[in-house]
């Protein structure tokens, strides 16, 4: 897709990122040679000195004459066919990162425009500005004294300052990378080897949700059910041109255990690979194929060149021979395991599972739980029935794992400690903090909204325990483990009963009793809470608000029921309805709901001091009393809804109101 270049953003990001030469050369492509399907292991720029060729990246071709440059992001192929004897040219490969500290106007800045991503090419208008800092960087890159290598940087900084200003003047469009293409076409080359989501989003630079949710909504399969179709289609190739053995084809097709490739072949062709083999091979080449090539392409084939697993695996060849590539066939023992694993389950039917509600939602219904005695050995079974399926609990599982801190929250509220939790927030390896102490010495799965199915399997759970909204991928996660999805019920008005869900989530797990004692503790906390409170505010007012992404978002009663129901706080008239979480509003509306408190949300201390500069929110009788609460993102964010971190809510509130 082609869009114009917006280059004051290009280079506040320029200026954003820290920058890492990787690799510097100078190229001589001779007459009877060519460059053909070689993938960019990091971001580079093309500088194109004498002759003229025709140039490839992924799917954009370019005709290029001298004095001229190009730019690609990490992954894109690139093809260079000559359109006279030869054809010379640099490329300078480099690495921009961005901190994760930097705001989140600046990480805006970054999703809309990703300057180290796109490709284009362009004519400058003073080519020899340009051409002096590249020739330098070369002659310096060459040199391994440390001033050279630091020359080296200076002067790169030097070469895109210029280069800025000069596309600044000629307003060039840009080429976004196509990633479902890329993403195809490297499955296409690489379907022998153990094809993880995680090394290819990374090759691509992207997460592995945005990339698994791109490549669905554009081939309308996963990336797991596109590559065994691939697996299948030269399954089928191998067996009726060759005489091969099936463990042969098996490990040719990256599947190197034989039982599951049958297993596999036989749920995807219909056949046996045996008899599909015997009813197939009389007929013509051509009618033989169930599955034809144009299925499977939506780009053209090209040959294997960057390998993911190492970006060093790549060379060039001294100035004046072409450029080539290398791959490592080390063997990814663990990796190879848990692709293999994952690819069996998606494609296996899921045992006892039924068709489920689009959203999750159970209202009031309980679990059924009915408990059976297995023919096989004395371990008891469980099954419970809920809105996504069944589940069949064997015994009392061991290593249980927690996909949500709600989720975790309930478990160790009713004394279950999980053996693995997701961290607090995307990004982060830390637990909730206000969970953190009952997870010491625990595994820390990451941020698992979009469930990472590789970081499951790896931690080998006997029950794992999602959350409502993960509804999409319950039938992948069964496959791995028994699963069960801890629901947030909610009420006729909206308003979601952390009780209500506790009760339902101890009925799934055999816990009823522990719940129902939970609850009882926790009411008669909440009652203690509320006397106390009552006695020091009396009816006064109090708003929760939050501050994200400059905006003011002031919360209802849908998630903070520990707060206007458990506690009883008089919250102001206009607090928004219960069937919104929240709602945005302006600074120039809070002087109208000047409310007697304010309990404030924020992950960034400079948007608080921002907003504590105004004169609006000086104005505020909460403000005026010295009535405003600052509250722990963590807690007052992901613990509503769940028993310890509602219990938690209560005594910090007590604590602010009634100081």
């Amino acid at each position: 897709m082609k869009e114009e270049m917006h280059v004051e953003e290009h280079v506040k990001l320029w200026n954003l990122a820290t920058i890492k030469i990787w690799d510097v050369r100078h190229v001589v492509v001779g007459a009877d040679e060519s460059i053909y399907a070689y993938r960019f292991p990091v971001s580079g720029f093309i500088y194109t000195v004498r002759g003229n060729a025709t140039i490839k990246l992924d799917d954009t071709m370019y005709v290029i004459d001298q004095m001229q440059v190009l730019h690609g992001g990490k992954g894109v192929w690139m093809n260079i066919s000559l359109n006279e004897d030869s054809f010379e040219f640099y490329l300078i490969f480099y690495r921009a990162n961005l901190s994760l500290s930097n705001t989140r106007e600046n990480q805006a800045l970054l999703r809309q425009h990703v300057p180290f991503h796109l490709q284009y090419a362009f004519a400058p208008g003073y080519p020899m500005d340009l051409y002096d800092k590249v020739q330098r960087i070369e002659q310096h890159w060459e040199r391994t004294d440390v001033f050279s290598k630091f020359q080296v940087k200076t002067l790169f900084y030097q070469f895109i300052n210029e280069l800025m200003r000069q596309l600044s003047a000629q307003g060039i469009e840009t080429a976004k990378p196509d990633l479902v293409a890329q993403a195809v076409r490297y499955l296409q080359e690489n379907y022998m080897l153990p094809v993880m989501v995680d090394p290819l989003a990374e090759l691509l630079d992207c997460s592995a949700g945005h990339l698994s949710r791109t490549f669905k909504k554009e081939t309308g399969s996963s990336l797991i059910t596109y590559l065994t179709r691939i697996r299948m289609y030269k399954a089928k190739e191998l067996l009726l041109h060759t005489d091969a053995s099936l463990q042969k084809i098996a490990e040719a097709i990256g599947i190197p255990d034989v039982i599951y490739f049958n297993r596999l072949f036989k749920k995807h062709v219909g056949l046996s690979p045996g008899r599909f083999k015997q009813k197939c091979i009389a007929l013509p080449t051509g009618q033989n194929n169930a599955i034809k090539e144009s299925e499977l392409s939506i780009v053209s084939p090209m040959h294997r060149g960057y390998d993911p697993i190492d970006d060093n695996y790549y060379q060039y060849k001294p100035k004046g021979e072409s450029l080539t590539s290398m791959r490592s066939r080390k063997p990814v023992a663990l990796l190879l395991m848990l692709s293999l694993t994952l690819l069996i389950s998606a494609c296996s039917p899921s045992q006892g599972s039924s068709a489920t509600s689009s959203n999750g939602k159970s209202g009031n219904n309980a679990p059924t739980t009915e408990v059976a005695q297995s023919n096989e050995s004395a371990v008891q079974e469980r099954v419970v029935k809920h809105p996504w399926g069944e589940t069949v609990i064997k015994g009392d599982p061991e290593h249980i794992i927690s996909l949500f801190p709600a989720a975790t929250d309930y478990l160790l509220a009713l004394g279950i400690v999980p053996q693995a939790a997701s961290s607090n927030e995307e990004g982060s390896d830390q637990f909730p903090t206000y969970l953190s102490d009952q997870l010491q010495g625990k595994e820390n799965l990451g941020w698992q909204v979009d469930p990472n199915y590789e970081s499951i399997l790896a931690a080998e759970p006997d029950l794992i325990i999602g959350q409502d909204f993960m509804s999409d991928a319950y039938d992948s996660l069964s496959k791995i483990a028994p699963t069960l999805l801890a629901e947030k019920l909610q009420d006729e008005q909206g308003i979601i009963r952390m009780k209500t869900s506790l009760l339902h989530m101890g009925d799934m797990l055999g816990k009823t009793d522990q719940a129902k004692q939970v609850i009882e503790e926790y009411e008669k906390k909440a009652a203690e809470a509320r006397e106390k409170i009552k006695q020091s505010i009396g009816d006064e007012t109090v708003m929760f608000l939050r501050l994200s992404d400059k905006e003011v978002r002031y919360y209802s009663k849908r998630n903070y029921e520990v707060l206007y129901d458990d506690l009883g706080l008089t919250p102001p008239v206009s607090i928004p309805d219960p069937t919104d979480s929240m709602k945005v509003i302006s600074m120039e509306s809070l002087p109208s709901i000047n409310p007697d408190h304010i309990f404030l949300l924020s992950s960034d201390e400079n948007e608080t001091t921002e907003l504590q500069k105004t004169a609006v929110w000086k104005s505020l009788n909460a403000v005026k009393n010295n009535n405003v609460y600052i509250v722990d993102y963590g807690l007052w964010f992901q613990g509503p809804g769940g028993p310890i971190g509602q219990s938690k809510i209560i005594e910090e509130a007590v604590s602010f109101l009634t100081q």
